[in-house]
């Protein structure tokens, strides 16, 4: 039995209105205070030593900040944080495409949800002239997801995702610190004790271990980065390794694997933002589309205030490949072979073309094997 209920954390009224006026209602305040000891910051050291974050070479940059509010905004007191519901229900993927995870569907979540964040902050800033606001939307370093727990916002689950009782772990955060000293959501946040509010991760769950393809959730609340479909699909810049590529699956851009099998998503509710409902990048894109791209003109075009921009035209090109191997699209072959022998146009960067050359002749040789086994 799945014991989860909505929990919205108490906040102070004037604060709860300006949210509520920006379509917020999920909310809560951290106090901007560091884990005591130092077991978190080591943690994350030896999370950074292990190579766990792949290419992300600013998480090591800017480690310092990871649990240290101040470093973001010096003499930061409390932070005030906010979620948005995106789920969506996935239709039927057609053939020759790929998967889109559901968060970029729509519009940039970092717009999105950022232009509101902006707006309250500068009310804020009118409102108490004294003090010192800064508003961000997985910008910085922070631990976003340590910080929304101690402020009641949801708990974080084995796939290291944060999970809310009202729309399980379909939303985004983002957050204002602020100098102000702010009465928490509740008596007991400043220690960090909500307790289950939001629910708890059944006791025997191991489901979204199992379902991850690539192994990055290699244990209960762990996960190597450098595995996950969405650091492959998004962050990586270079080369996907071979031995992960059947992983990625159909997944062109992120993953909701962990997330579609998480029996606390049961109560998932479908978001109402019209941004989010505007499909811009869609539920899937053609890989004929893709790999026919000639210019990043023609990339921005279709893909402009998409979270698909992150990627970039040649990313999607690569990840493009490896989804056409890994569903069988033989119908992309006299494309791939001119990707692999250099024939197409895309790009006049070296780096690049090598790059996409790689991915290409990879796909084909699957595609030709298969071919060969049947």
């Amino acid at each position: 039995m799945i014991s989860q209920q909505p929990y919205f954390p108490p906040v102070p009224d004037h604060l709860a209105e300006l949210f509520h006026a920006e379509g917020l209602g999920l909310m809560g305040i951290a106090p901007a205070v560091p884990p005591a000891g130092s077991e978190h910051d080591d943690d994350y050291r030896t999370w950074l030593e292990r190579g766990f974050h792949g290419s992300m070479a600013y998480l090591q940059r800017h480690a310092h900040g990871k649990y240290h509010p101040e470093a973001m905004l010096p003499g930061c007191r409390s932070i005030l944080i906010a979620g948005l519901n995106y789920y969506q229900h996935a239709p039927e993927r057609p053939a020759g495409a790929g998967r889109i995870a559901r968060y970029a569907w729509g519009r940039d979540y970092h717009k999105t949800l950022g232009k509101r964040l902006l707006r309250i902050r500068r009310r804020l800033e009118e409102r108490f002239p004294d003090h010192g606001f800064r508003n961000f939307t997985d910008a910085t370093p922070l631990a976003e997801r340590y910080f929304a727990e101690q402020a009641g916002i949801g708990f974080q689950g084995r796939n290291t995702l944060l999970i809310s009782g009202q729309y399980g772990s379909w939303f985004v955060l983002g957050e204002i610190l602020t100098t102000m000293e702010l009465s928490v959501s509740s008596p007991s946040a400043a220690a960090g004790q909500f307790g289950n509010r939001h629910g708890a991760c059944p006791r025997s769950c191991t489901k979204c271990i199992d379902v991850c393809p690539t192994g990055a959730l290699y244990a209960p609340h762990r996960i190597d980065a450098s595995r996950c479909i969405s650091y492959l699909t998004i962050e990586h810049s270079g080369s996907i390794p071979v031995e992960l590529r059947r992983g990625m699956r159909d997944w062109l851009f992120g993953c909701d694997l962990c997330q579609e099998v998480c029996p606390l998503n049961v109560r998932r509710q479908v978001t109402g933002e019209s941004d989010f409902l505007q499909a811009r990048a869609g539920d899937h894109l053609d890989l004929t589309e893709l790999l026919a791209m000639e210019s990043d003109k023609d990339f921005l075009q279709r893909f402009a205030g998409s979270p698909v921009m992150r990627a970039g035209r040649i990313g999607m090109m690569r990840n493009a490949c490896v989804v056409a191997a890994n569903t069988g699209a033989h119908e992309l072959l006299p494309r791939l072979r001119q990707l692999a022998d250099g024939t197409a146009r895309y790009s006049a960067d070296p780096a690049e073309r090598a790059m996409i050359a790689e991915h290409a002749a990879w796909a084909v040789s699957e595609l030709m094997s298969e071919t060969s086994r049947h």
